[in-house]
């Protein structure tokens, strides 16, 4: 599979230079959700919604292909507001995708849909009161997901992105999870879209 998405980098980086190419910056903010983990949980916080922000920085060729790196954070994913045992927790991803588009010429003045995903890394970190089972470990993980893009001038537009995270199987950390680590959850997000 890493074997795979390398050479799937390496062609979209190798296309032919006359190839006009757009390069995006995506701020977004959003909601995670739906998570569930093996992970120590003990204020039942996971499967909660929580706030995210994130960052994605995407090449994308007038054709179908293109690469793209998101950076996302979701503040308290430990947290709920009637909890008593987590002071402060984070989520964090930063994966590496290859992307699926729709050829531009055909949505030039419509939404652009796209899928993509890759591989990357998943860290943990959660403080307990009483510094029990506090935790801070990085996962290797994979994320899927789609959206679309719209321009309303040249330069700008927004993005819609809905993924799903996970880490990979196999994974095995002793006192602080269940078992094999198992770390899943989804995101919603909506962001500006700058191009360059």
């Amino acid at each position: 599979m890493l074997k795979a998405l390398a050479v799937s980098l390496l062609c979209v980086l190798a296309a032919p230079a006359t190839a006009v190419a757009d390069i995006h910056i995506s701020p977004m903010i959003g909601l995670t959700f739906a998570g569930k983990t093996t992970l120590f949980d003990p204020d039942f916080a996971t499967g909660e919604k929580h706030p995210n922000v994130a960052i994605a920085g995407s090449y994308l060729t007038r054709g179908l292909l293109g690469v793209e790196g998101i950076a996302m954070m979701t503040p308290g994913f430990f947290q709920v507001d009637s909890g008593t045992f987590v002071e402060n927790s984070r989520l964090s991803a930063l994966m590496a995708n290859v992307v699926v588009t729709a050829p531009q010429k055909w949505t030039e003045y419509f939404l652009r849909p796209f899928v993509s995903g890759g591989f990357g890394l998943i860290r943990v970190s959660k403080q307990e009161l009483k510094e029990v089972l506090s935790t801070s470990i990085n996962l290797p993980g994979y994320n899927i997901g789609g959206g679309a893009i719209g321009f309303f001038t040249q330069r700008t537009g927004v993005r819609f992105d809905l993924r799903y995270y996970s880490t990979v199987r196999g994974v095995d950390r002793g006192p602080v999870s269940f078992g094999e680590v198992n770390l899943r959850y989804m995101t919603a997000s909506v962001g500006v879209v700058i191009r360059r």
